[in-house]
Formats: structure tokens, sequence, C-alpha cells
């Protein structure tokens, strides 16, 4: 027997018998793995976390819905809002034809330069003058 793996080894099988050694082994370890995936993926709690996943989604989409299509309209009507409320923004730096009754929509104040800050309905953004911001 040898010392060390890397030495000659005289009894070793012959290569076929080698081929087919290691090919039975590979599939008894694949066989292992998918069987255990299998049993991973089946456990309650995986089932469980994927069935909470579709539940938070469904009442992401109910909460949107109920908020931009119920609330906010009447919001914009009762409080003293002169645009709607998806098009609230602040004007952090005015552009060069700004005058004192400011802009009356983000398109406006957008095309003329200005650097605002949009905080209406959706996700709060900044908008600086030739960017994609």
């Amino acid at each position: 027997m040898p010392s060390h793996p890397w030495d000659f080894n005289e009894e070793a099988p012959a290569p076929e018998e080698e081929r087919r050694t290691l090919l039975r082994e590979g599939e008894e370890k694949a066989q292992r793995f998918f069987s255990g995936f299998i049993d991973f993926a089946f456990s309650g709690n995986i089932l469980e976390i994927a069935f909470g996943l579709i539940l938070a989604t469904a009442f992401t989409a109910v909460t949107t819905s109920l908020v931009s299509d119920i609330l906010l309209p009447p919001l914009s009507v009762v409080l003293p809002l002169r645009r709607n409320m998806n098009e609230k923004f602040a004007v952090l730096r005015p552009g060069p034809n700004y005058d004192e009754d400011g802009y009356n929509t983000l398109e406006q104040a957008q095309s003329d330069g200005a650097i605002v800050l949009a905080y209406g309905y959706g996700e709060p953004r900044a908008h600086l003058p030739n960017s994609d911001l």
C-alpha cells in the first residue's frame, strides 16, 4: 500500500472498473441530494413561508389600490391642495423661468430645469436637470 496518495498504486483497479465505481458513487450522491432536497422543499416551514409571501403580495396590492383609488381622491378635494396628491413636489432650486406663482405641475418644473423633490404618491425621487434619477 502506498504511503502517499500521489504514489503509484500497483493494486489499483482497472480503468473500466474504476469508471463504473465512480459513476455508481456519483449516482448515489445525486439521488441522496435530490431526496434531501425534496424532503426540505416539502417540509411544513417552507410551505408556510411560501403561503405567507403570497398573502403579503395580495395584501400589498389591495392596500395600494385602497390608498390610491379611495383615500387620495377625497383627500385632495378636502385639503386645500391645488394639485393631485400624485404630483406633490418641492422645488429645491428654481429654473430660469420661475415666477412668484411657482410651477403648476411636476413636468413644468422639470422642463424648466428646476431641481425638485417629488414626494407624492409613490417612492420619493429627486430630479436633477439632464439626469436620469
